[in-house]
């Protein structure tokens, strides 16, 4: 398949059809209408809708109420809320509280999911107040700057990340945002033109679209500075192995184009890679959890913290972890691929050497009461101990029973680690293969090629 042609049949999957783009444009055009009539502010309609790069069937809209630079934050917080309860009453939707930097309200209708966020009403090279005010910047900027018939190149880019795995600039996917993704078509014009480029990353890649050279000042593998703040790297969330990923998917696709990489859903488990997972030899465990509500900017970082704690407390008790992953996707799972899982009865503990007095006596009377005493190889005291635990299924069901937050669990994660089920091999191969976009994040992460 050429390039073209593969981009025509993605095209016809992933961009909105003439009556969903009249559809999307009504319910806007309503509700900025119904913003004004509501709260005597401005909104604005942010986000890819706002920018006409959305996909099919993605119908989330940022609804920004920008508040003039007069009112007070408590203002801004307090009256934002009341608006977005007025706003979501008058579109017949179901309000849903929701926390980010401050709390703001997302309205649930039949057909879209909004969120009404208060902001500050800036200019460019005004510093922000909240974390969201430049939103309607960027908004303005891919407007002025994104070509009408590139827009398509935008929503191809997006795919392709999706289809590699590496979208979303969250927490959880550190991977890259719908404004990175525009800001690159811009930067380099045509989908072909962007892959081309990116064919040659290497890292740190600076680009500085309205050269405001102050890309220097950043340390993260893509630098992108933001053309509406050059004190800031659009791509600064993005990790190292998504970087790699992309740079090398880019220059598979040059190679040799396949519509494959637009997948839709992502490339799953085959039999043929799920029998070679299963005949490593090792011991596969996860600990499958309920999703709290929390924000995953919030919820991911506790949950990545989480399974490197228990990896490390499975290392401490001579536990060889080979892998580990944390995933989350309605619900969370933490997944150990061991090396080591069993161990005997006894263990042995390194102490001092025979010219440390003090340390002697103090390590020698430590273990004295032990079945076996202390020796000596060497130079070197050495004693033995019993095990606490001999297997590492033990291990993780004594943490979930006992307070995790004494082990070092955080918050969010501690009341849905108690509540956990454990998943060896087969169990958790069950799981795999009915949860698709565990299995898909799973053929990623042991299969596709990173160089």
């Amino acid at each position: 398949m050429t390039v073209k042609t593969i981009k025509q049949s993605v095209l016809r999957k992933i961009k909105p059809n003439a009556n969903e783009e009249r559809d999307v444009q009504a319910f806007a055009s309503r509700l900025l209408s119904v913003t004004k009539e509501a709260t005597g502010l401005e909104g604005a309609m942010c986000g890819s809708i706002g920018k006409h790069t959305w996909l099919r069937g993605d119908h989330d809209i940022d609804l920004f109420i920008m508040f003039p630079a007069s009112a007070s934050r408590e203002e801004l917080e307090k009256k934002g809320m009341e608006f977005g309860k007025v706003i979501t009453k008058k579109i017949n939707g179901a309000p849903i509280i929701k926390y980010a930097e401050h709390p703001y309200v997302r309205a649930r209708t039949p057909d879209f999911l909004v969120d009404i966020v208060p902001c500050y009403r800036i200019s460019v090279g005004e510093k922000i107040r909240s974390a969201v005010d430049r939103s309607p910047l960027h908004r303005d900027y891919v407007l002025k700057k994104l070509p009408a018939e590139f827009r398509d190149e935008v929503r191809l880019l997006k795919q392709f990340c999706k289809g590699i795995g590496v979208y979303g600039s969250d927490a959880k996917n550190r991977g890259f945002s719908g404004y990175t993704c525009e800001l690159l078509v811009i930067n380099y014009g045509r989908l072909e033109n962007v892959l081309k480029a990116a064919a040659a990353w290497k890292a740190p890649v600076r680009i500085d679209i309205e050269n405001a050279r102050t890309a220097g000042k950043f340390a993260e593998p893509l630098v992108l500075v933001d053309p509406v703040d050059p004190e800031r790297n659009v791509a600064a969330n993005l990790g190292a192995e998504n970087f790699v990923k992309f740079a090398s998917a880019a220059a598979l696709f040059n190679a040799k184009p396949r519509d494959s990489y637009f997948s839709l859903h992502g490339l799953f488990l085959g039999k043929e890679e799920l029998g070679k997972l299963k005949s490593r030899g090792t011991l596969f465990v996860a600990l499958k959890m309920k999703k709290p509500d929390v924000i995953e900017d919030t919820l991911f970082p506790q949950l990545r913290k989480t399974a490197k704690r228990l990896e490390a407390m499975l290392e401490k008790e001579e536990f060889s972890v080979l892998r580990s992953f944390a995933f989350s996707d309605g619900e969370m799972y933490m997944i150990f691929e061991l090396n080591v899982w069993q161990q005997p009865p006894v263990k042995k503990m390194c102490g001092p050497d025979i010219f440390s007095a003090k340390h002697v006596r103090e390590f020698t009377g430590k273990y004295d009461s032990s079945s076996f005493p202390p020796y000596i190889e060497e130079n070197q005291w050495f004693a033995e101990k019993e095990r606490q635990f001999r297997d590492a299924i033990a291990l993780l069901k004594d943490v979930m029973l006992r307070k995790p937050e004494s082990s070092g669990i955080p918050t969010h994660i501690a009341k849905p680690l108690r509540e956990a089920s454990l998943l060896q091999d087969e169990e958790l191969w069950k799981a795999v293969v009915k949860h698709r976009e565990l299995s898909a994040f799973m053929r990623r992460k042991y299969f596709e090629k990173l160089a």
